[in-house]
């Protein structure tokens, strides 16, 4: 290559580097609610001819999809979703999550989905505490009786709730139940405070994926004498913030659908 054509392909380069980003953010703008190239131009700063351009080819490909001039997320969207979601398990991707978090923490980590009325853990990291909370990957908890239970259960109507305790729906560990969902459903999160027989401090946050339904939880466990209530309020954000990056790689947008907490 000559002198002259290094700076001639390195221009072109960044030219149709400069589109793809562009075509990105209408991508994106449409995922945000943007439906007219009105607002696609305000996105990315070109002028309508451009912008036209640029959504026909993303209709083109099924990335998009037209009806007059109202665009929307296209069909091959959903396919390439479903696609990466069938490579990227669930557990793979919490796994870098879960031991940053528990590096960072020195308590367990532990990701969970639902069967039947029990928890099933999927994933794990282990604390670095002298005393510590382990669960074992296959290992079960009753959903009524873990944060992570109340987690995964944060936007199931009370008749879900209810079938927990069926042999005794006004019993006292039902009644302290359902308050303890409502609390959960307004904050995003759930907790395990117990100072008696097994002594477990627990937070834990629902983890949603492409289509916003809770698909798996995320929890910390600790003993009270690492993890008092002080602790538990500083450290919830940060376990929020490991259910969101792990929902963000199974394709959860937050500002789309309008669930931060």
């Amino acid at each position: 290559m000559s002198d002259t054509e290094a700076p001639q392909a390195s221009a072109a380069s960044d030219r149709a580097s400069q589109t793809l980003h562009r075509a990105l953010d209408i991508l994106e703008a449409v995922a945000e609610g943007a439906h007219s190239l009105k607002a696609f131009e305000a996105r990315v700063g070109l002028t309508r001819s451009t912008t036209h351009r640029l959504a026909s080819a993303l209709v083109d490909r099924g990335l998009l999809s037209s009806v007059g001039r109202d665009y929307r997320l296209g069909g091959r969207l959903v396919q390439l979703g479903h696609q990466a979601r069938e490579r990227l398990g669930l557990a793979d991707v919490a796994r870098p999550v879960l031991a940053a978090l528990s590096a960072e923490t020195q308590d367990a980590t532990n990701l969970g989905t639902i069967t039947g009325d029990d928890v099933l853990y999927v994933g794990q990291a282990p604390g670095r505490r002298r005393l510590e909370v382990r669960h074992r990957v296959g290992d079960r908890n009753r959903i009524r009786d873990t944060a992570l239970g109340r987690a995964l259960l944060i936007d199931a109507p009370p008749e879900r709730w209810s079938q927990l305790f069926a042999d005794d729906p006004q019993s006292p560990a039902a009644v302290s139940f359902f308050r303890e969902m409502e609390t959960a459903r307004q904050v995003g999160h759930a907790l395990h405070l117990d100072d008696g027989l097994d002594s477990i401090r627990c937070i834990a946050a629902p983890i949603r994926d492409a289509s916003g339904a809770i698909v798996a939880a995320v929890s910390l466990s600790s003993v009270p004498q690492y993890m008092d209530e002080a602790r538990m309020v500083e450290l919830t954000p940060r376990v929020k913030a490991a259910a969101l990056e792990i929902g963000a790689a199974l394709g959860f947008n937050p500002a789309r659908l309008n669930l931060e907490r």
